[in-house]
């Protein structure tokens, strides 16, 4: 993720020195910087599940002891997982139902689709872990974080 942000960087800031200094603009920057921003979005959403710093509402969470803590914790995973397991099935049948082509770089709308697809996947495995994670210390008598 690091690494497709100082490439990000890199190319648009080329992009900016090119355009200004030499009157001359590569035709694939912007696009290559577009579809690097929308895989590090979705690559992003599994890291912030994680680190358990996505957006959430923890409002109602905070009126409730351990239990309850766990319980509303389980619910979010859940639904969460569902939403994500969604994405993932239409997104299979997106990604590999796409022919066209992108017009600067040439490669296929399918590789900019398959971020989603990638991100979420790995949304699904982060869920699970979390899950895993938040059952085993609540087994163990120990808080649950919101």
């Amino acid at each position: 993720m690091v690494v497709m942000m100082i490439v990000l960087v890199t190319i648009l800031f080329a992009q900016v020195v090119m355009r200004n200094m030499m009157t001359f603009t590569f035709t694939w920057t912007e696009e290559l910087a577009r579809y690097l921003f929308i895989w590090t979005t979705f690559i992003g959403v599994s890291y912030a599940v994680k680190k358990n710093k996505h957006i959430k509402i923890d409002s109602l969470a905070l009126l409730f002891k351990k239990n309850g803590n766990f319980v509303m914790r389980t619910i979010s995973n859940l639904l969460f997982l569902a939403f994500a397991i969604l994405v993932v099935y239409y997104g299979l049948n997106t990604v590999f139902g796409i022919t066209r082509t992108t017009p600067g770089l040439g490669i296929s709308y399918g590789w900019v689709y398959a971020s989603t697809l990638v991100g979420f996947f790995l949304t699904v495995i982060r869920l699970i872990q979390d899950q895993w994670h938040i059952t085993s210390r609540w087994k163990n008598n120990k808080d649950v974080d919101v």
